[in-house]
């Protein structure tokens, strides 16, 4: 995915972060064991300022959920992709949550320093919609950028429907688009597809009903971070999935204070929370290996990778609550 941040610019946040670091000790301490060498967390994150499941944790901040387990949490909304990632691979930020195929390719790359811990709401709800009903066939549908969750499932459907893709930008862009005429249909995700159904948008393709489910993004940490604090990082997990739990059992309450992180009416909100396929599933950090494994299939399809991951091995799952582990 990528979207504009509307918090704070990427440099700025690079910079304050490193300089949190240094002040608190950071992930420089040599303190060794299990203590802590900070209970502060810094997450670079795409989508907290419109996507529902980055907005939660901002929510869980505004509670005070994090701090009751002693945990200093800031959030920061990356550019997408690659900017979301770089300030973790250099140290300046703790964790990334940013779209599953950027994430994968750059934990592979050597002296990365970044561990993948968990998938990120693990449904499919990516939908293209165009101004008017369209036809599929001959379709041009908009995705956002290279390396995206958007890209990899354009090229799913290229395969499965023969449509045609153009890199167009974040879902307001591609909307424009779609209304110009410049694509048939441009992505979009709840509740972004809950408002402009609302103005008349129709659906081309919902990618899950074609591709099935794979997570929209993954969780990297810094390894360095990892192996120092990592209870900070199973802390972090811990109040993820009470915020998770929140929503599931009271969408109309939980959407209120959502929607005041996105800047959408709190009624759009809890309507698009309802219609989010399977919510139970989709906020939940259970990890589905079905899901993984599609997404790895779809990235040896695309030609981004040569062989499916071994989940095995590049997962590591010992800071999720042990029932939300799997078997590969």
């Amino acid at each position: 995915m990528n979207l504009r941040s509307t918090r704070i610019p990427l440099m700025a946040v690079a910079t304050a972060a490193a300089l949190a670091l240094t002040a608190c000790g950071g992930g420089s301490d040599a303190a060794g064991g299990d203590a802590p060498t900070t209970k502060k967390l810094s997450i670079s994150a795409t989508g907290v300022d419109s996507l529902p499941f980055m907005a939660m944790l901002q929510v869980g901040i505004d509670k005070g959920w994090f701090k009751e387990k002693g945990l200093d949490v800031s959030m920061y909304s990356g550019g997408g992709g690659g900017n979301t990632l770089r300030v973790v691979t250099s140290g300046d930020a703790d964790m990334a949550i940013a779209g599953n195929t950027s994430v994968i390719l750059a934990a592979e790359k050597p002296n990365s320093n970044l561990t993948i811990i968990a998938p990120w709401f693990q449904v499919n709800d990516f939908y293209w919609i165009a101004p008017k009903a369209a036809p599929v066939q001959g379709a041009t549908l908009g995705f956002s950028s290279a390396g995206s969750s958007t890209e990899l499932l354009v090229k799913g459907l290229e395969k499965k429907l023969g449509v045609k893709s153009q890199a167009v930008g974040g879902m307001g862009d591609n909307w424009t688009a779609a209304k110009a005429g410049k694509i048939t249909a441009g992505w979009a995700m709840h509740p972004f597809l809950t408002s402009k159904q609302a103005e008349g948008a129709q659906i081309v393709v919902a990618a899950r009903d074609v591709l099935g489910d794979v997570p929209a993004d993954l969780v990297a940490i810094n390894t360095d971070y990892a192996k120092k604090n990592p209870q900070n990082v199973k802390d972090f997990f811990t109040v993820a999935q009470r915020v998770m739990d929140y929503i599931v059992k009271d969408p109309d309450t939980a959407a209120k204070d959502i929607a005041g992180v996105i800047k959408m009416d709190a009624p759009t909100v809890a309507k698009a929370l309802k219609e989010t396929p399977e919510l139970s599933k989709a906020y939940s950090l259970k990890v589905d290996p079905a899901a993984l494994n599609n997404l790895s299939q779809l990235m040896v399809e695309a030609g981004q990778i040569k062989q499916n991951v071994d989940w095995a091995k590049v997962l590591d799952q010992k800071y999720l609550p042990e029932s939300d582990r799997a078997s590969f």
